[in-house]
This record gives structure tokens, sequence and C-alpha cells, in this order.
């Protein structure tokens, strides 16, 4: 997002006098006066108290919109609709940590596709967020830990850019909406299913530094380490966005340098800063990520640009059903916007009309179209490679160059609203900051429909689903019918759910399938690589099933109960038999092998 530079911020001025300190008005309070030694800003007043105030505020509201039917049940139950997903990033929290306390290669795990393992250097399995989470995760379990990340993903998104906007307004209530509009927005909202996408604070707070270097008020070394830690965390979150904020960022620095005139000289030292800390990132990865990346990247597109573009018509047309209008107007985009998977562009007629007002009202000032470019160039984006309207293609854009970049040729085009998003929210929060008049209100009530069009709509079901983890591994009687580190075959009624269940489980066994998004090219040596489950209606014949299991080395295959009426005449055929049954599982062995059922 471009920086205002010589705008409404202002860097602390320390004067010769021996007894006065003049602080910028966000650090003071404005009925105070001249802030000096004597004076004491009032605890309400302090910036750390005001964003604090702020988070907490997201939070409740978080809770509110998605939390408030489970908050006493985040054990038992999914904040989200739950589903093959989320399974998989129960397993990923609980990854990292175990690998870590059991000296295992983070980016390698023998627990699935066994007996040769998986490359994870290209799977989402975000280990920073893991190993932050590791004490809850641990002493909660991989749902909880889950659930929790899942509540704060918008109330940290909203804070950041809280920090942003105040930055930029030094003025509470435009930057708490600007805050609102991009950690509730609909990328956002939409990416509660995976918080590898969903946990973005980092861009806006990298964003805060920028401005507060800028201005003056944080110096060169530790500008460059807290940025670099920023930019760590968020490449240890996700390596797809970490690479869209690195192209959106250079966009955005290339209109700030054209905008800066006068302070070029200064946007450009920090620029330089800037590029220090990337190399900062890029030495700490380079070894043990990005070689290994590079060693094993796939040779085609993962996805291709057209997987989830978003029409133009998406703009003013939500995907999923929101608090003001939903069922009309989702009934509306079921008829004319069914090409279209994407869904995150999303901003509303309200505010589209705020960023119109903000063009004309805001005319005379340079950051104002530096702002509006910037979110002219991302909206181009995020519509892919061609224009679509009503779902119909109508040409190409000049923007389809950039999916031939490393790592952006396997972004989702319907990913990167969260930068356009960003740069609306602080257009918000200066235009109210600058409301004046007797229509001041006007700009308070268009940011406010436009805020509330934005909530998503929270139906329980699908909503808060239910864990369908069996006893079986719950009360850890897996431990005397398993051996440790056993080829286990899981068969669960929903495909992805045996990825939880070994999670919870502890990896005390290893599974000869997975369910990790895209199968690297290694691993896909047969169907039966993804695995089975009731709900996916494949069944695999006897011959199939017997050479894949023999091929494996799998001793033992666990049954969910509702999936058992389904594979159990096959299972039959290849010589398994029940030496279990109980706690919502069968457990399966070689006939030869069975000693007795418990």
């Amino acid at each position: 997002m471009p920086i205002e530079v010589g705008g409404s911020s202002e860097r602390p001025q320390v004067t010769t006098s021996a007894t006065e300190v003049t602080v910028p008005e966000e650090d003071a309070d404005p009925r105070a006066g001249v802030a000096t030694r004597e004076t004491r800003v009032p605890l309400r007043s302090r910036p750390a108290v005001r964003a604090l105030g702020a988070f907490l505020a997201y939070s409740l509201l978080s809770i509110a919109i998605w939390g408030r039917p489970v908050i006493a049940h985040l054990g038992s139950h999914y904040v989200t609709p739950g589903g093959p997903d989320p399974s998989f990033f129960r397993w990923a929290l609980g990854w990292a940590p175990w690998a870590a306390a059991h000296g295992h290669n983070l980016l390698f795990s023998d627990r699935v596709f066994a007996p040769q393992g998986v490359d994870l250097t290209w799977v989402t399995i975000s280990p920073g967020t893991g190993l932050v989470m590791a004490p809850i995760t641990w002493a909660f379990g991989t749902l909880v830990s889950l659930n929790v990340l899942t509540l704060l993903a918008p109330p940290l998104a909203a804070w950041a850019a809280f920090l942003v906007c105040m930055r930029l307004t030094r003025s509470f209530w435009p930057s708490f909406i600007g805050g609102f509009l991009f950690g509730f927005c609909t990328y956002i909202t939409g990416q509660m299913n995976h918080p590898n996408l969903a946990l973005v604070f980092p861009i806006p707070l990298a964003v805060y530094l920028v401005i507060r270097r800028i201005e003056g008020s944080l110096g060169a070394r530790a500008f460059v380490t807290l940025l670099a830690l920023t930019l760590l965390g968020l490449f240890s979150i996700s390596t797809e966005v970490f690479a869209s904020a690195a192209l959106f960022g250079a966009i955005a620095w290339c209109i700030t340098i054209i905008l800066a005139r006068e302070d070029r000289r200064r946007v450009v030292r920090t620029l330089g800063l800037f590029g220090l800390a990337y190399a900062i990132v890029a030495g700490c990865v380079l070894i043990p990520y990005l070689l290994p990346a590079l060693r094993t990247a796939p040779t085609a597109s993962i996805h291709t640009p057209d997987h989830a573009y978003d029409d133009v018509l998406r703009f003013v047309l939500p995907r999923d059903p929101t608090v003001i209008g939903g069922a009309a107007l989702r009934s509306l985009v079921s008829r004319f916007t069914a090409a279209s998977l994407g869904g995150g562009a999303y901003l509303g007629i309200a505010l589209i009309v705020l960023l119109v007002a903000f063009a004309i009202t805001e005319r005379r000032r340079r950051g104002t179209w530096g702002l509006l470019a910037f979110i002219l160039v991302s909206a181009l984006l995020t519509m892919g490679p061609a224009l679509h309207v009503a779902g119909h293609r109508v040409s190409g854009l000049p923007t389809s160059l950039i999916w031939k970049l490393p790592l952006i040729k396997n972004a989702i085009p319907d990913r990167f609203p969260v930068h356009t998003d960003l740069a609306v929210a602080v257009v918000a929060a200066l235009w109210l900051a600058r409301a004046r008049g007797p229509f001041a209100w006007s700009r308070w009530a268009l940011a406010g429909v436009g805020a509330v069009m934005l909530i998503p709509s929270i139906s329980t079901p699908p909503w808060h689903a239910q864990d369908r983890t069996p006893a079986f591994f719950e009360d850890r009687t897996y431990a005397s019918v398993l051996q440790p580190d056993e080829n286990v075959l899981i068969i669960p009624t929903m495909n992805g759910e045996e990825m939880a269940w070994q999670a919870t489980a502890d990896f005390s066994f290893r599974m000869p399938e997975g369910y990790v998004g895209v199968i690297p090219a290694v691993n896909r040596g047969s169907r039966l690589d993804r695995g089975l489950s009731a709900n996916t209606g494949q069944v695999p014949t006897t011959e199939e099933l017997a050479s894949w299991l023999n091929a494996k080395g799998v001793t033992a295959v666990v049954v969910d109960d509702l999936a058992r009426p389904r594979f159990e005449a096959v299972l039959g055929s290849v010589g398994l038999g029940p030496v279990y049954e109980g706690d919502g599982v069968s457990v399966w062995r070689m006939r030869a092998a069975q000693v007795g059922s418990g």
C-alpha cells in the first residue's frame, strides 16, 4: 500500500528546553495542550492502551459473529463448518511442535505417505503458527488451537490495520472503523477455514513499520530488525501470501516514490533498509526452505490463474450470505456469476461510493491518487489474466504477464484482495478523519453502512460442526491396540479426517495415505494414496487393495464405524479380519495375526 508522505503524519520533536517535550497528537490528550515532564498523559489516551482497547473490541466482535455458539465448547466443535481442510490444519498445528520436540525435520514427514514419507516444502503447514500455538496445542489439543487461531484472525488483522490508520490519522474512531473494514473484510471472513490465508496481520504491520521509519520515529536498526521478524512471521504462515505481498509491496513502493517529490530521498533510504530486511529473510530461509523447495518444485503450475478469479461484478455482489441483503443478493449472484469461483473481492455498494467520494473531496492531495492507483491495480490483478463480466470472458488484461513469475504463477487471484482491502480501509479512515462541517455525519453513515454490509451471515449448521474424532484416539485406546510407528490405514467417514485423528494420537503411528492438498508427484503412485473414506464413493477391487497394502507395508486398518458397511466386504476379501471393535472404530489385521477382540 503506498504511503502518504508528507501528509498528516508528524514526527516526534524534542526541543532544547529542559522542561518541554513535544509529542505527536496520538501520544497525548489533545485537551491537555503541550505535554511536559510534569504532565501525565491520561491512561486512556496512551497509544498502547488505545491499541489494546481496539484489539479487545475486535476480539469481542469476532466472538459475537463466529464463536458465540461454541465458545464454551472449543474442544468438541469447530468454529467453522469443518471439513477436510480444518482436519489438515489440525494435523499441521500438531506436526510442527511434535517434529521439533522429536528432532524431526519440520519440512519432511514420515507420518503420512509411509513408508517413503512426504516433502512438505510445497504443503501449507504454516510451521511458525504451529510453533507459536504449541503451548495451547499441548495443553488442550489441536482443535482448541485451531479454533483460537480462527477467532483471532480477524481481530489481529483489524488491530494491525488500526495501527496503520492511527499513525496516519491520529484519530481513534476513524482508525477503529478502518481497522474493522480490513479485519472483517470479505477476503478474511471467506478464508476462516484456512488459517494460513486468514492470518494476514503481518502485512499491515509491515506497512506500519514503514510509516514509522519514513516519518522518522523509528531508528534504522530497529526498523530492519522488526521488519525482518514481521516478514519471517508472514513467510512461516504462508509462502503464497508472502510472495503476493512482495509483488504488491513493489507496486506500492513504485507509486510512493513517484509521488514523494521532495521526500523522495527519505523514501528511497527507507526502501534500501526495506531491501536489507528482505535480504535477511532470504538468508534465513534460503538453505532450510528455498533450496529444497526449488529442487522439488512442480514443473507445471499447481493452480492456474483461472482457478478462482473474481468477476468484475463480484466487487458489488457477495459470494457468501451477508447480514444485509444476503439472501436477495445471493439469489442474484447465482444467476450470472456461476463461472467465477472467487469471492474475496466483494466491497459492497457503500464502500465503492465511499471511494468515489474520497476521490472527489480529496482530489487535491497527492496521496489520494496514490491510494486509488494502488486499489485499481490490485483490483485488476484480483480479476486474473482476463476480464470476466457476469461469468463471461470479455477480454484479456495486461496484468496477465505477472502469472509467469516464480511462486506468483501458483497464486490464486482471489487471494489478492487482501491488499485492496487494506488500502480501502486506509482510505475510509483518512476520509472520516477529515470530516468537517454540518454534513460530516454523512461520511460516518456511509462508512457504517459499508462496514455492516461486510458482516457475514453465520448459521448453524453448516457452521460450528461437531468434531467426529472417535474415542479410540481421544482416550488413548490406540496405544494398547496399535504398535508404535506401525503403518496403519485409516478409513474415516469423511475424507481428511484421518489427519486430525493422527494428530490426536500424537503421531504415534504412520499412515500410507494423506490429505495435504496437492499431492507431490512422487507420492502419486496409486489413486489409493489419497486414502479411502465413506464419502468419496471409491471402493477398490480386491486385487488393487491387496497389492497396495502389500507395497506400502500396511499391517493394520482402522475403520470408522460409519464407514465399515461400505468397506467391510473388500477388507475381508483380502484376508483382513477385525481384532478390535469399540470406541467408534474397528481395527483389522490379517487373520493369521488375529489376537482377539476388545
